[in-house]
Formats: structure tokens, sequence, C-alpha cells
């Protein structure tokens, strides 16, 4: 092959690449966005379907973030476990005051029987 020829297929290469990087940072990206989804859902209409999809999301982004850090991809790695940490807060505050809020009801609940 003459140099001429390599540039081309260098070119390929280099895109290739590139699509393959942005496609598995958008696979992470996707898993975030989806615990954001569930978390707005959970918010507006807490229920246990969303609260297993919820647990669901995060062992998947653990899932995902340890597979970058044995890739050896440490600064996504972190920068995605920073995101799951933040989300990670927010999802059992949201949970606690869930559980809180189901204790109080079924505490209410033989008092109404009772009445």
């Amino acid at each position: 092959m003459t140099m001429p020829s390599l540039i081309p297929l260098a070119r390929q290469s280099l895109v290739l690449v590139i699509f393959l990087l942005i496609a598995g940072c958008s696979r992470h990206e996707e898993t975030i966005r989806e615990i954001k989804q569930n978390l707005e859902v959970f918010k507006s209409k807490p229920n246990m379907v969303t609260l297993e999809a919820l647990d669901k999301s995060f062992d998947k982004i653990q899932a995902q973030i340890d597979a970058m850090q044995a890739k050896g991809d440490i600064v996504q790695a972190d920068l995605y476990r920073r995101q799951a940490f933040t989300l990670r807060y927010e999802y059992r505050a949201v949970r606690r005051e869930f559980i809180r809020w189901s204790n109080e009801r079924l505490n209410k609940s033989p008092e109404r029987v009772l009445d």
C-alpha cells in the first residue's frame, strides 16, 4: 500500500474509534437519563414498580462503572460514579419520605376501621 491509500483507511479507523467511544458513553448517559426520568416519575406518583426500576437502574450503572474501571477508564468511571452518587442521594431521600408516608397511612388505616 502506498501512503495516499493509507490516509483514507486511517480516517475510517479514526471515525470508527470515535463512534465506538461515543456509543459507549451514550449507553452510560442513557442509564443516567433513565434514573433521572424514573426519579421524576417516582416523585410525582410514588409506586413500587418505579421503585424497583430505580433499584435495577442503580445496579446497572454500578455494573457499567465497574466495567469502565476494569478497562482502566478511571476518569469516565469517576464521572459516572459522582453522577450516580448524587442521584442515589436524591433517590434515598425521596424513598425515605415515601416509606414514612406509607407507614403513616398504614397506621391510620386501623383507626378508620375502629371509628
